[in-house]
């Protein structure tokens, strides 16, 4: 196969998803080459997913090959509930769907020595239901699916795990969620896609895209401050608080004050840890996102979600209509300034990748 591609980069990437467009059949690729160099690839609907390094202004012109390239890997562990997640040929994070917990989570996200970057003690007091990544919110027509109270918390119950997929490029898999009262009477229907790309640890980013579908009768997501939906709780040593970490967003504001309930494109924490090094996690919101930018809450003690509903009110999802939440989280080893998380953020929205 001598499948051809040229690409121009508008700006600098460093080992960032690239979608090219083709109708050949690309069944098998695994690299694209071009001077020398060997990038992770994976054909995805209508084209290449290629992990791609470039600099601004540089035409590529890519061959795809079939070379080794290590990969990802997206394993379901059914007997246990979970399904485990490799990037790079490291373990990534594990999402956990055991009936034990009231709803699933994703996590712990680890870097290649096994550092974690979120918190996932499933015996810590404060907070418990904070674990890791968690798809949550306080208020569904009155039901609390973010806390756990124990008499009368809501559930979110895994249906089903599908379109799961192991590649050079990427491994993916989406999660069928049932949302219900302390009853089990039907609230909704979540579909959630999680991507993880063939990176190092420098900057490794997660992709997720959230839908929720009101099946069951409308539904009233209320103006609680304890909801995402997206939510991440952060390991203790990047609290800002009591650990190293400081978080800023994408309109120049630093520090809790600065952060919680503003408006903006992204939010950041980043800290170097004793025995560690550097580590941040970065969060983007989409512009396809209901009432974007989105505001954030984060707070000093480790907490990091998107929440339009306390900060912009209420919303109504009516029976039968969908919504969907897009995100990308970046985890990373290194330090980045404002400009590098904008330009990437570019990247983003620019250039999406849909898998």
């Amino acid at each position: 196969m001598n499948t051809m591609f040229e690409y121009t980069a508008s700006r600098k990437l460093t080992e960032e998803p690239v979608f090219l467009a083709s109708d050949a059949n690309l069944s098998g690729i695994t690299s694209v080459s071009a001077n020398g160099k060997v990038f992770p690839a994976a054909p995805v609907d209508g084209g290449l997913l290629v992990i791609l390094s470039a600099d601004a202004g540089e035409t590529l012109a890519l061959t795809a090959g079939t070379e080794e390239c290590g990969g990802c890997t997206a394993s379901l562990e059914a007997d246990a509930h979970k399904i485990h997640l490799t990037a790079g040929g490291f373990a990534f994070a594990d999402y956990v769907f055991d009936p034990a917990f009231p709803k699933p989570h994703l996590g712990p996200i680890t870097d290649n020595s096994g550092n974690s970057f979120t918190r996932c003690d499933l015996m810590h007091k404060e907070h418990p239901h904070q674990r890791s990544i968690i798809i949550a919110i306080g208020d569904v027509n009155g039901v609390d699916c973010w806390n756990e109270p124990a008499e009368t918390c809501g559930y979110v119950r895994n249906e089903e795990i599908y379109d799961v997929i192991s590649s050079s490029a990427y491994a993916a898999f989406s999660a069928r969620n049932r949302w219900t009262d302390h009853d089990g009477k039907p609230l909704m229907t979540e579909n959630t896609r999680f991507v993880v790309y063939n990176q190092t640890e420098s900057c490794r980013m997660l992709d997720l895209r959230i839908t929720f579908t009101a099946d069951s009768g409308d539904v009233v997501f209320g103006p609680t401050k304890e909801a995402g939906p997206l939510g991440i709780r952060l390991r203790d040593e990047l609290r800002a608080d009591i650990g190293q970490g400081v978080l800023c967003n994408s309109r120049g504001g630093v520090g809790e004050g600065d952060c919680w309930g503003k408006d903006a494109e992204w939010c950041d924490y980043y800290g170097i840890l004793d025995g560690i090094g550097d580590m941040g996690v970065t969060v983007y919101d989409h512009p396809s996102n209901e009432r974007y930018p989105t505001a954030w809450h984060i707070r000093a003690y480790g907490l990091f979600a998107a929440n339009n509903f306390h900060f912009k009110g209420g919303y109504t999802l009516k029976y039968g209509e969908s919504i969907t939440y897009t995100y990308r989280i970046l985890f990373r080893r290194q330090p980045m300034t404002a400009d590098e998380l904008s330009a990437r953020y570019e990247s983003y929205t620019a250039e999406p990748v849909c898998l």
